[in-house]
């Protein structure tokens, strides 16, 4: 999924250097209109300052067969490709966007997003595609979680985005690790909130001492490699809260210049 991505931004940065500018008074319905051309569907388009949501309700999601699961995120891919192709021809202030696609009952949810100075960042040659892979954010919810998350639609700062991104790939590690699959997998990671300098990451573990022991080492490599990557000097420390809501511990970043 990352690496046709990958490809579509990079057409839809090329495309976007041709195509008539989308003024930002008409920018909702522009990446509507571009969205049902690409994808044969209707969405739903918000804009929270410069964080634009763009919102796809697919029955497909949950189906047992692989076909019609692939199609549905081919379709959130071209997604992508139109919100990203209008977000760079337009006049709008646009920095974040978050591309969601979920079933009727919200029994899943899964959300992309993408930083639009990444995206140009990739294209200019400034950072590597390796790089640009090291920056995807993506996030999965299930019936407990889906129909909160979708309904919470905020302006989203550098901060919470890093902060995001950071637990995104400390799950997604999990697919390259054996080791550290199935733990990550029982933890239940999640993304709870940024506040005064910290990132609060949820957990389902309730043994304080072993989340300690299984994480301590990775956050504090994710923590130091983001800060360095964005050059965003206010993330200090993660925080690990436990089931209860209790803190468990934190996780204090290097000094980095």
């Amino acid at each position: 999924m990352v690496k046709r991505t990958i490809v579509l931004l990079f057409c839809a940065i090329f495309v976007c250097s041709c195509a008539p500018t989308y003024p930002k008074e008409n920018l909702i319905e522009g990446i509507k209109d571009l969205v049902l051309k690409e994808t044969g569907r209707n969405c739903e388009v918000y804009k929270f300052d410069s964080t634009i949501y763009l919102d796809m309700e697919m029955d497909e999601l949950i189906s047992t067969k692989n076909e019609v699961v692939n199609e549905a995120i081919k379709a959130l891919q071209n997604a992508v490709f139109a919100i990203t192709r209008v977000s760079l021809s337009s006049d709008a202030e646009i920095k974040i966007m978050v591309i969601s696609a979920f079933d009727p009952n919200y029994q899943v949810l899964l959300r992309m997003y993408q930083n639009i100075d990444d995206v140009k960042s990739y294209f200019y040659q400034r950072i590597s595609r390796g790089d640009y892979e090291q920056r995807q954010l993506i996030e999965f919810e299930g019936p407990d979680t889906a129909k909160e998350t979708i309904l919470n639609k905020h302006y989203i700062s550098e901060e919470e985005y890093i902060s995001r991104l950071i637990v995104s790939q400390i799950n997604m590690s999990a697919r390259t690790n054996p080791f550290l699959s199935a733990a990550i997998s029982a933890l239940s990671l999640r993304y709870d909130k940024f506040d005064n300098g910290s990132i609060y990451i949820s957990s389902k573990m309730t043994d304080a001492a072993l989340v300690r022991k299984l994480l301590s080492k990775i956050i504090e490599e994710k923590l130091d490699e983001y800060i360095k990557k964005y050059k965003n000097f206010s993330l200090k420390s993660a925080i690990i809260l436990l089931d209860n809501g209790n803190i468990a511990f934190e996780v204090t970043a290097n000094k980095i210049s």
